[in-house]
């Protein structure tokens, strides 16, 4: 029982400290993407220290807290459509490719495909609520997607490595 509550009491803190880190969108408007990342690192720390059914309650929570306390709901549509999925979604592509032994080629071109369905769902579906869009979408617009996407990819797997291999251990005799 004493197990539980720990997992709960640890589980909310991450909560707490995502949705910190979620309203700080509202302040730090030029920084919106950097911040979501930040929030979603969590996500993958659920998946490591508990399971994947706990990530992604844990995203859902998270989902429906952002929406009612981040007044800007557009915004967070960001966090909730690519950010918070994607640390699901990163590791079912790498849970599929170790246990297949698949080359780490099929696990980028997973990724990167995933990606630019998101960001071609993501579009149309902005168009929809947004007359004119702020930019318009070329060629460069999309490379540059895709390098921040494949550097997101890269700084969120190093970390996670960090936090399992260093962070992970030391937090034990606390947990």
């Amino acid at each position: 029982m004493l197990l539980k509550t720990k997992r709960v009491a640890y589980l909310g803190i991450l909560l707490a400290i995502n949705q910190i880190i979620l309203l700080s969108s509202t302040i730090f408007v030029s920084n919106t993407l950097i911040i979501f990342a930040l929030a979603a690192i969590l996500i993958g720390v659920v998946i490591i220290e508990f399971n994947l059914a706990s990530g992604v309650s844990f995203y859902i929570a998270s989902s429906l807290l952002a929406l009612i306390l981040v007044p800007d709901k557009i915004q967070i549509i960001t966090y909730i459509a690519f950010f918070g999925l994607y640390s699901i979604v990163k590791y079912l592509i790498e849970i599929l490719i170790n246990r297949k032994n698949l080359s780490v080629i099929i696990e980028v071109v997973l990724k990167i495909v995933y990606f630019n369905l998101v960001l071609v769902i993501y579009y149309f579906v902005i168009k929809q609520f947004v007359a004119v869009l702020p930019f318009n979408v070329t060629w460069w617009v999309i490379l540059a997607a895709e390098v921040f996407f494949i550097a997101y990819d890269y700084f969120l797997g190093y970390f996670l490595h960090v936090y399992t291999n260093r962070i992970k251990p030391r937090l034990k005799k606390y947990l």
